[in-house]
């Protein structure tokens, strides 16, 4: 069942044969879709046929062929699910998560049109911290930073977090 975004599974060890998992759900940017269909024409070949080559691995075959799902839908008005696998340490995961940052993610969920009213909705921050912030969301996907005029709109790409404790 197609859906507007992009699936994104981090995954952390904190003891021998014990994980915690993350599964971020995004909207991917049409942008985001290009970038990475461009690193893949280095084969100047499709996936199937690069696949049938051995110059690629099935993960990277799955990647490929969703992205160019993902391109067709965008080019209908609409997003697809595509699934990606990334490593974060507890330390680094923490430092993406913060409190703050979740709470800027809520907020823009609500609808926070700007910066100004980010940094209101939020405890009153301080304009450029709350600015700091959207750039590491932007970063991770999270999060699109579009202008509107002179302002600068906050849109939330991210659709859901889930932790998978096992």
């Amino acid at each position: 069942m197609p859906s507007s975004g992009l699936e994104k599974c981090f995954y952390w060890y904190d003891a021998p044969n014990n994980y915690v998992g993350i599964i971020v759900v995004r909207l991917l940017t049409r942008d985001q879709a290009l970038r990475e269909i461009r690193s893949f024409e280095k084969f100047h070949c499709g996936p199937t046929e690069a696949l049938a080559m051995n110059r690629i691995s099935d993960e990277e075959f799955e990647r490929w062929t969703s992205l160019l799902h993902a391109l067709g839908a965008y080019k209908e008005g609409e997003g697809i699910e595509v699934s990606v696998e990334e490593n974060f340490t507890i330390k680094s995961l923490r430092k993406v998560l913060t409190e703050k940052r979740i709470r800027l993610l809520e907020q823009i969920g609500l609808g926070a049109t700007s910066i100004t009213e980010l940094a209101k909705r939020t405890g009153q921050r301080d304009m450029k911290n709350v600015y700091e912030d959207l750039q590491m969301l932007r970063r991770l996907g999270f999060v699109a930073l579009e202008k509107d005029g002179r302002r600068v709109v906050p849109r939330l790409l991210l659709s859901s977090i889930r932790f998978d404790f096992r």
